[in-house]
C-alpha cells in the first residue's frame, strides 16, 4: 500500500460582515511539476523538520504564502483530518486548523505559491446557481463551484462543505460551563473584587499585613488548586463563614445584561448545567444579573461536593453520575482555567477552553504539540459556542 504523505492547512474565518463568515483561498501559481497546479486551496502545505507539529505546519504555510501571521493562540482547535489527491493518485493526509480572526492582515508579500488571493463567502455554497461539475485528470466528474477566482473542487471543497454543513462539535445532549471568568469575562471587575475580599478574609484570619496576605492568597492557590481548600487544610477555617464573606458584595459589582450569551444559549438549545468552585447562592444572583436565569438548570457547587474542587479528579466522576451521562462524549465543558479541564478531557468530556486573554498557545507539557493539550477548542468568549455547536458556524443570517 502507498504511504499516504501529510500536510496541514489553515481555514481563516473572519466573522462579522454582512456575507456571514469569510474563509481566505488562494489560487496556486501554475507550475509543470505540481499537480495542483492553477486550482483553488487553502494555505497549507507539508511539515519541515522545524516544524513543533502540524499545528506549525499549517500556520508557517500560511506566512510563506499569504504573509499572515497568526498566533498559535489564535487558532480555535483542529478539524477531522481529510485526505487529498484521491482524483490525480498524489495521496495526502491533511490535518485542518480553524483559525477565527477579525480581519486579513498581509504583513508580507508571499513566496509565489499563491498568485492570488480571495475573501470567499461561505454562504456561496448554498448558491445553486454557482454550481457546476469539472472533468477531474482520471476522466471522473467532480462537484464543483464557480468562484470568482476559479473553480472550487475536489478536498478544498469538502473541506469547506463540511465546515459549512455541519456543527464543528457532533453529538453534544449538554452543557456543563463554569461560571467565575466563563459565564462573564475573566478581565471583569468582579474578579478583582472577589480576589480582594479573598486576599481581606486571608489577612483578618491569620493576622498579617495586605500585601503579605495577597501573597499568600496566590500561594495558597498554587499549591491547592483553590484558596478556601487550601485555607481549610491550613487553617481550618469555617468554608460557610468565608464563602459568606467572600460573596457579600452588592448587586453593582456583578455584570449586567448579556443579551448576546442569552441568545447564543437559547439557540444551542441544550440542557446546561454550572459546575463551579464557587457556591451556588453567587452563581444564582450572577445569572439572575446576567438575564438569563432560566437557562441554567442545576448549579454544582463546592459546598455539594463536600468542599471538594475542581480539579480533584472525584468530583468529575460525581458530575457524570448526577448528571446521568452514559456517554461522556456528550457532554460539552466550558472552563477558564485550563488546568480544570484536564481530569474531564481524560474522562472523554468535550472540552472547550475560554482563553479570553488568547494567551494559551496549544503547547502540551514539556513542549509537546497541540493534540498532548488538555482541551479540545479554545475561544475567547462563551458566547462564541455557537461556532462549534450549530451549523454554517454558527451564522443565522442576520
Amino acid at each position: 500500500m502507498t504511504e499516504i504523505a501529510e500536510a496541514a492547512v489553515a481555514l481563516l474565518v473572519k466573522r462579522g460582515g454582512p456575507d456571514g463568515p469569510v474563509v481566505l483561498l488562494g489560487r496556486r501559481a501554475r507550475r509543470d511539476s505540481d499537480p495542483w497546479s492553477g486550482q483553488l486551496a487553502l494555505p497549507g502545505g507539508r511539515p519541515e523538520p522545524a516544524d513543533r507539529d502540524m499545528l506549525d505546519t499549517a500556520l508557517r504555510e500560511c506566512f510563506e504564502e499569504a504573509g499572515i501571521r497568526v498566533a498559535r493562540g489564535s487558532v480555535a482547535g483542529g478539524l477531522p483530518e481529510i485526505v487529498a489527491g484521491r482524483v490525480t493518485g498524489h495521496h495526502v493526509k491533511v490535518v485542518p486548523f480553524l483559525c477565527l480572526v477579525d480581519d486579513y492582515c498581509r504583513t508580507a508579500p508571499g513566496d509565489g505559491e499563491m498568485d492570488e488571493w480571495m475573501e470567499f463567502p461561505l454562504r456561496l455554497l448554498d448558491d445553486a446557481s454557482l454550481r457546476t461539475t469539472l472533468d477531474a485528470p482520471d476522466g471522473s466528474v467532480q462537484d464543483a463551484l464557480r468562484t470568482p477566482l476559479g473553480i472550487l473542487w475536489g478536498m478544498t471543497l469538502r473541506l469547506l462543505e463540511r465546515t459549512w454543513r455541519e456543527p464543528l462539535v457532533r453529538g453534544v445532549r449538554s452543557l456543563w460551563l463554569d461560571f467565575d471568568g466563563t459565564v462573564y469575562p475573566a478581565s471583569h471587575t468582579l474578579a478583582e473584587e472577589i480576589d480582594r475580599r479573598i486576599t481581606e478574609w486571608v489577612a483578618m484570619a491569620r493576622g498579617i499585613p495586605w500585601e503579605e496576605a495577597d501573597l499568600v492568597r496566590r500561594d495558597l492557590y498554587r499549591k491547592h488548586g483553590n484558596t478556601l481548600r487550601g485555607m481549610m487544610r491550613e487553617d481550618d477555617v469555617d468554608p460557610n463563614a468565608y464563602l459568606d464573606h467572600v460573596f457579600d458584595l452588592p448587586d453593582s459589582v456583578f455584570p449586567g445584561p448579556d443579551a448576546r450569551l442569552g441568545e447564543a444559549l437559547q439557540r444551542i438549545g441544550l440542557p446546561v448545567c454550572v459546575f463551579t468552585n464557587a457556591r451556588e447562592d453567587y452563581v444564582r444572583r450572577g445569572l439572575a444579573r446576567l438575564g438569563f436565569p432560566g437557562l441554567v438548570g442545576r448549579v454544582h457547587d463546592i459546598a455539594s461536593f463536600g468542599w471538594t474542587a475542581k480539579p480533584e479528579p472525584r468530583v468529575y466522576d460525581e458530575m457524570l453520575v448526577r448528571e446521568a451521562v452514559d456517554d461522556s462524549a456528550t457532554v460539552l465543558f466550558a472552563e477558564d482555567r485550563s488546568e480544570n479541564l484536564g481530569p474531564a478531557r481524560e474522562r472523554g468530556v468535550r472540552c472547550v477552553w475560554i482563553d479570553e486573554s488568547g494567551a494559551g498557545d496549544w503547547t502540551g507539557p514539556s513542549g509537546a504539540g497541540w493534540d498532548a493539550v488538555p482541551w479540545h477548542w479554545k475561544l475567547r468568549e462563551l458566547s462564541d459556542l455557537p461556532v462549534l455547536l450549530l451549523p454554517r458556524l454558527g451564522w443565522d443570517g442576520k
